[in-house]
């Protein structure tokens, strides 16, 4: 006999049944009325009763509720009939002031008939705060899903069951969370979370400790701490990622200011002496100093003889000062009558000579 996802089956050879969460080839897992998810062979199952209610608190809550009917001659629903819904007008009796989330996922491992181990993941749900959620896996990049439903204030639910030999199969456990209560209260965010799937830590026994949930050890991760710690982790690197960005632009180099051009009756001439020579480092500073001196001779003297600018400014740099030195002792010694001065400190800094013709 087929048997598929959500068939309510009877142990052929044992006392129970329960219902097929879903089928591996010929062996079907059947969720038991202790919530633990047994493979048995198809061959080994009967099919059950249909039940009269089921016994999770996401069915219980909807198997009460209205139905909507379709009108079969118009296929449009009755305006006499109102769709399915919870209600969540204000009870009396419940108080809404704390705001405090607490949301779990926990691990108990266990051996199955086999003696092999399997690790049972339940959803702790550990505050007033009812909770619509989605539960998946994700394999292979692939998103597959396990269990939805509602989960209510203080209560915990089986998700699933995972054997040992399928841990390596499935890379996280993603979670999708809707907050909510009856009346009013105070609103929160709803939460999305993976559930990173770490073999090698489930497996140590090391990590499984006593609780107030289970009587069993297990293995506990509060989904909100670690929710709130990726989103702050988040936060921060953004604000680092901009700390470095800014950082980065103030430690960029100022860019140099661009001289302007000279007026038409100024020139310029530049005594660098890697602008005079090809090979600068071949000169000692007094070869320097002679070939300069040179240069600030001849541009001088042809300035002079010429008479098309009224100035001439000397950019000599600040290095040393012996430059500056030389040029003005000179100017004194052999053109007496020339006038000069520092040349503007906002287009040359310290780092030229002006004359006048």
């Amino acid at each position: 006999m087929i048997f598929k996802r959500g068939d309510r089956v009877k142990f052929l050879n044992d006392i129970g049944g329960g219902i097929v969460t879903r089928v591996d080839h010929k062996t079907a897992y059947v969720e038991n009325e202790d919530g633990f998810e047994v493979p048995v062979s198809v061959s080994h199952l009967l099919p059950g009763e249909a039940p009269q209610a089921e016994s999770t608190p996401f069915t219980a809550v909807f198997a009460q509720l209205p139905r909507a009917e379709v009108s079969a001659e118009s296929f449009q629903p009755s305006p006499e009939k109102a769709l399915d819904y919870i209600d969540l007008t204000d009870d009396p009796g419940e108080s809404n002031t704390d705001v405090s989330v607490n949301i779990l996922f926990a691990w108990l491992p266990q051996r199955d008939k086999d003696r092999k181990t399997v690790f049972n993941l339940y959803l702790v749900n550990d505050c007033s705060y009812h909770v619509m959620y989605v539960a998946s896996v994700i394999s292979e990049g692939a998103c597959h899903g396990l269990q939805a439903g509602m989960l209510e204030s203080d209560t915990i639910i089986h998700v699933t069951q995972i054997p040992a030999g399928h841990l390596n199969h499935i890379s996280s456990i993603r979670l999708e969370v809707l907050f909510f209560k009856k009346g009013t209260y105070m609103p929160q965010e709803p939460m999305r979370y993976e559930l990173k799937i770490d073999e090698f830590y489930l497996m140590d026994a090391i990590n499984y400790t006593t609780n107030e949930y289970f009587d069993e050890k297990a293995l506990i991760y509060n989904v909100t701490e670690e929710y709130l710690m990726a989103g702050i982790e988040s936060l921060a690197h953004e604000a680092q990622k901009k700390f470095i960005k800014q950082k980065r632009q103030i430690d960029l180099p100022s860019p140099k200011p661009v001289k302007k051009a000279p007026e038409s009756n100024t020139e310029e001439v530049d005594l660098h002496f890697e602008q005079l020579v090809d090979n600068p480092k071949a000169f000692t500073p007094a070869e320097m100093l002679d070939i300069q001196m040179k240069r600030f001779t001849v541009a001088l003297e042809e300035a002079m003889h010429n008479r098309q600018k009224k100035r001439i400014v000397f950019i000599h740099g600040v290095g040393n000062g012996r430059l500056r030195l030389e040029i003005r002792r000179n100017l004194s010694k052999k053109y007496p009558k020339l006038r000069y001065q520092d040349a503007s400190f906002k287009e040359y800094g310290f780092g030229a000579t002006m004359i006048f013709l």
